[in-house]
């Protein structure tokens, strides 16, 4: 066996390996939750501006589909994380050049200020332990990164104040905070940025 042979037998070991884990718990998928994926993917093909090759790590990305509409617009480096192979599984085969992950809120599997953005396609009041995950996010995030959710939008709860008691501990603010079409948005820095 020639080595050539025996590099494409290592990378496919590593596929089904990865294929083969277990789920984690991230978050608590609702098909309700589904109609304001588009709505957010607009709101990020409008407004957000990323430079050439930065890294964006989208969480909860399912398919893939707006992660790739962001690298058309400007060549970034994709990182998709989700809770459950069989949602990335379509991802992987329509975008093999992004790298993909399964996680739980304990620990995500990136070093240290990694991301200069960090983009939260899924209902942010569906995460398990939003504790956890702002720890987390907070270490990944590159200093000038920003971290981008949305909420569905509530008159009834001031979300801004509960944000705040989460991001107060983890010097973390919210910088900006969007009403797009149903949702709000939240831009989220390190404190003093």
């Amino acid at each position: 066996m020639g080595i050539d042979e025996q590099k494409l037998i290592t990378k496919w070991e590593k596929k089904i390996k990865f294929l083969n884990r277990p789920d984690e718990r991230l978050y608590k998928a609702k098909n309700s939750d589904l109609i304001f994926v588009p709505i957010f993917e607009k709101y990020l093909a409008q407004y957000l501006s990323l430079k050439y090759h930065q890294k964006v790590l989208c969480i909860g990305c399912h398919s893939g589909r707006w992660v790739s509409t962001l690298d058309k617009v400007t060549n970034i480096k994709g990182f998709i994380l989700d809770q459950s192979i069989r949602n990335l599984q379509s991802a992987m085969h329509i975008y093999p050049h992004y790298s993909y992950e399964i996680a739980s809120t304990e620990k995500l599997p990136y070093k240290d200020k990694k991301f200069h953005y960090i983009l939260i396609n899924q209902a942010f009041d569906t995460f398990f332990d939003k504790d956890k995950l702002v720890v987390e996010l907070k270490r990944i995030l590159k200093k000038k990164g920003r971290i981008l959710f949305y909420y569905k939008v509530n008159l009834f709860i001031n979300r801004k104040q509960q944000l705040e008691q989460l991001f107060e501990p983890v010097d973390l603010e919210i910088d900006h905070i969007t009403h797009f079409r149903g949702i709000e948005i939240y831009e989220v820095k390190h404190k003093g940025l």
